[in-house]
């Protein structure tokens, strides 16, 4: 490692000013999920800190606030970590934006504490979970303690400003539908941000290929050479939870749908989401170009239909998503229902208590 010349010199003023700044304080992964490039390394190994600093100090000075760190486990080394997040603190500079790909069970003190510093908007976590199916952990070779991974997400959520990414991926060896609802219902229930929806892809030279036979797994021959099918899931509900995972970027993810997911979701978060998807897809035969007004009417007009028995709530909680979305017109005006409108008083009612809300 101290061989390798740093490259962020390379970087021009332009990059700086309106690109994301890849940062890299150590290369390799000790871990060995099988379905990740990464398994063939023997360990990670950091750059001289010393030096990797120096370099952070000029890409500052020269204008950098936004660093993407790419190591695959940024908190292994705690010391290291530390390090590096004491010299962003040091700046105090409320532009600073800074993602890290963390390791969810390990999570000493030492680091909580110096987490619980930094300013709301300033820190992203990408944090991998996978899968919570411990048959499944085992088939690629994936180490985690689950119970510390969701107490560790949880504290995270409660007691720091960090934006948190937590990512599960479908279509693993031993993976079911329904083991796959029971993580996606347990990553849910630790309230992280968003919930990235990873489809199983097969990277050239990963050792995920050994169970090709054993699990029949069958993946398309085009890039990004995403699976089609395995002996547990068909390829038509490969489709489907492709559809969802399009569906929940557009609605649990986005971050427009706060007030009324909750009620959406309600007690069985995989198991109605996966019921909006299919009508979603039903009603408009498509996942894209969807523009957000359509999106409000159509999600409204599905929980009509599929959750009648929390729809009051969840159409009262959907007029304050659309408010917040500063759309043009009235939520009062879209078609939202399929039953007779019932007076303009109520709907402008409505609309005043949000008003008082805000």
């Amino acid at each position: 490692m101290d061989d390798l010349s740093y490259p962020y010199q390379c970087y021009n003023d332009d990059d700086i000013k309106n690109r994301v700044t890849y940062i890299e304080a150590s290369r390799g992964c000790p871990f060995k999920c099988e379905f990740c490039l990464s398994s063939l390394d023997k360990t990670a190994y950091p750059f001289n800190l010393e030096s990797f600093l120096i370099e952070m100090e000029k890409l500052y000075q020269r204008g950098a606030r936004h660093f993407k760190f790419v190591d695959r486990t940024f908190n292994l080394k705690i010391k290291n970590s530390l390090k590096v997040l004491d010299f962003f603190l040091d700046k105090k500079d409320p532009d600073l934006f800074l993602h890290f790909e963390v390791i969810p069970d390990h999570l000493p003190d030492a680091l909580k504490q110096k987490l619980i510093l930094f300013p709301e908007g300033c820190l992203q976590f990408e944090v991998g979970i996978q899968t919570f199916d411990t048959q499944v952990q085992k088939n690629i070779s994936r180490r985690q303690n689950n119970e510390k991974s969701k107490n560790n997400l949880i504290w995270l959520k409660q007691n720091t400003h960090a934006h948190i990414h937590a990512d599960l991926i479908f279509g693993l060896p031993g993976e079911t539908l329904q083991s796959f609802e029971q993580s996606f219902d347990q990553l849910y229930a630790c309230a992280p941000h968003e919930i990235q929806m990873g489809i199983l892809k097969r990277l050239r030279g990963s050792p995920i290929i050994r169970h090709i036979e054993a699990f029949d797994m069958r993946f398309s021959p085009i890039p990004p050479y995403s699976i089609l099918s395995n002996k547990d899931v068909s390829f038509e509900q490969m489709q489907q939870i492709n559809r969802f995972a399009r569906y929940w970027d557009m609605i649990g993810n986005s971050g427009r749908f706060s007030h009324s997911l909750p009620w959406l979701l309600d007690d069985s978060p995989f198991a109605n989401f996966l019921k909006l998807a299919d009508w979603l897809f039903h009603k408009t035969d498509q996942t894209h170009r969807i523009n957000l007004k359509r999106l409000y009417e159509l999600v409204a007009m599905a929980c009509e239909n599929l959750f009648p028995r929390q729809y009051d709530e969840l159409i009262k909680a959907l007029e304050i998503d659309f408010q917040r979305s500063k759309l043009k017109g009235s939520f009062a005006l879209l078609q939202v229902t399929n039953r007779p409108r019932k007076s303009p008083i109520k709907n402008k009612q409505s609309l005043r208590q949000q008003r008082h809300q805000a």
